[in-house]
């Protein structure tokens, strides 16, 4: 899936490996995120695929490697994009705990919901001043897909927060 993201921010134009890491944190990392140690060897292979070209340029004093997306390039992820997409219902580790918070103390266990609560907050807030960021500069309507990504992860946050808070009002009623 990375190799996938890379091509597509280089449809938009050529990025470093820098560049893309910003785009990735700050376009894509609410669903897909990925370190420096991952973008840059997979920047290598698609280098090496051809799917991807690469330049130096000296920007302020450094020496600075651009990547630049191929025609191969272009091919292989427009055509990857027109495949259906396949529903995943994995993915969700947060879940594998809550699952197996039997085993821990009630007590623990509504401390450790309380704290993932509150960083799924947060990850909520960042979001959605994002897209109130997006809708004070930027024409909604000419980026209906962009936009629509933000909806779903704000919407998907909000049910993840409703979600543990049930849980937490659940749990907290019980009996020892």
């Amino acid at each position: 899936m990375l190799e996938y993201i890379i091509l597509g921010f280089l449809m938009k134009e050529e990025m470093s490996g820098y560049d893309l890491k910003q785009w990735m944190a700050n376009c894509t990392s609410y669903f897909f995120d990925a370190s420096f140690g991952s973008i840059y060897p997979a920047l290598k292979r698609l280098e090496e695929k051809g799917y991807i070209s690469c330049h130096e340029v000296v920007e302020s004093s450094k020496f600075k490697k651009l990547y630049a997306i191929t025609d191969m390039g272009k091919t292989s992820f427009l055509s990857w994009l027109e495949t259906p997409i396949v529903f995943s219902k994995t993915k969700q580790e947060h879940l594998v705990h809550f699952y197996f918070y039997q085993y821990l103390p009630k007590e623990k266990a509504i401390l450790n919901l309380k704290t993932f609560i509150s960083e799924v907050e947060l990850c909520f807030n960042q979001l959605s001043k994002q897209k109130s960021d997006l809708e004070e500069a930027y024409d909604v309507n000419q980026l209906t897909f962009v936009y629509s990504t933000m909806v779903y992860g704000i919407r998907y946050y909000q049910f993840i927060i409703d979600w543990c808070k049930n849980l937490l009002i659940q749990i907290e009623g019980e009996k020892i």
